[in-house]
């Protein structure tokens, strides 16, 4: 029986943040049966040359091509690889454009399951693990056949004593509800799980047995949300351990949304109610439609910037991408959400 797992690492121009989550693996990982996965997703060429130096020059055993050699039938995890310890060896995959998110992690998570590789944690480049939470993770999923997935206790960076989330519920209309964000810490309990409707995919472990690959429906987010669906509907869980602490390096501070990033939230409610077309019944999508649109209203009502003409135009681009858009590409991404208002 398989008892190791692999860590997958999505780097796009990010490097220093990235290096750094690699060394909070090695420093707080205490097992030997994990495989570092790097994939960088069409950086700079600078950028790939210096993590091509840094894994040549901190692993002995490191596993470095493009992308088209490890969907091919060529690279495969063999024993020999798999047994050496888990500090000495990387495998670092380089795409040769931005794939996005759920694309360029899926060049990672097919190459793994073609080798017959069971158990896989996706953690974004910009978050730092403490006190072996992998591990903790790790043990939480191979014990129990019935969790799909696992997600641990999410802290801001800084101010690394606040929650940012602890997974999270999603209601009928298909509203996402985190728990126990921008809580302090001490109000989460210190030990257990509790069963969730929904992980984010900043800190992701998967029996990819049950779980499969991201749907590459969206180029940017909402993959996690439609993983939620996918397994609710396959009678899967995802729990959240509470004793496995993630560090993310985001703000904890509302952001104020300004009138340059109008085009972001088109794009963001697009993806999401053109997933939520697919999950829910037509006459609830309409209702989750309104609910969704009102909590928008909400955001802006409150910026100095508001007009009623802006918040229109938007919502009419918006049902018009649901409409238009089966495959969120790049260029929707771009198009999308550098559009002014």
């Amino acid at each position: 029986m398989q008892h190791r797992y692999n860590i997958i690492i999505l780097n796009w121009n990010g490097w220093n943040d990235t290096q750094k989550c690699i060394e909070s693996i090695l420093n707080e990982t205490i097992e030997n049966n994990y495989t570092i996965v790097l994939v960088d997703n069409g950086s700079e060429v600078s950028e790939v040359q210096n993590i091509e130096l840094y894994c040549k020059e901190h692993f002995k055993y490191p596993i470095i091509d493009d992308s088209d050699l490890f969907l091919s039938d060529k690279v495969l995890i063999s024993e020999e690889f798999a047994s050496y310890n888990s500090r000495d060896k990387i495998i670092f995959i380089r795409n040769n454009e931005n794939l996005g998110f759920a694309a360029g992690n899926n060049v990672a998570l097919k190459f793994l399951m073609k080798s017959n590789e069971q158990y896989a944690v996706l953690l974004n480049n910009d978050t730092e693990i403490v006190e072996n939470a992998l591990g903790k993770m790790f043990d939480v999923l191979k014990q129990n056949n019935r969790i799909a997935a696992v997600v641990p206790q999410i802290r801001y960076y800084e101010p690394n004593d606040v929650i940012w989330n602890c997974g999270g519920m999603i209601n009928w209309l298909g509203v996402r509800k985190y728990d126990y964000a921008l809580m302090n810490y001490n109000e989460v309990p210190q030990e257990g799980l509790k069963k969730i409707d929904y992980g984010t995919g900043c800190t992701l472990f998967l029996d990819l047995k049950q779980t499969g690959i991201l749907t590459e429906k969206f180029f940017f987010g909402e993959e996690d949300f439609e993983l939620a669906f996918r397994l609710r509907k396959e009678n899967k869980d995802i729990v959240c351990l509470y004793n496995a602490i993630i560090y993310h390096k985001v703000g904890a501070s509302r952001v104020k949304v300004s009138e340059a990033r109008i085009g972001n939230m088109v794009y963001h409610y697009s993806q999401r109610l053109s997933n939520l077309k697919e999950q829910l019944i037509f006459p609830i999508w309409c209702l989750s439609v309104l609910a969704h649109l009102l909590s928008s209203l909400r955001l802006l009502y409150k910026e100095p910037f508001f007009k009623l003409s802006i918040f229109v135009n938007m919502w009419k681009d918006v049902l018009k991408n649901v409409k238009n858009i089966k495959k969120f590409e790049k260029s929707d991404y771009l198009r999308i959400s550098t559009k002014k208002y």
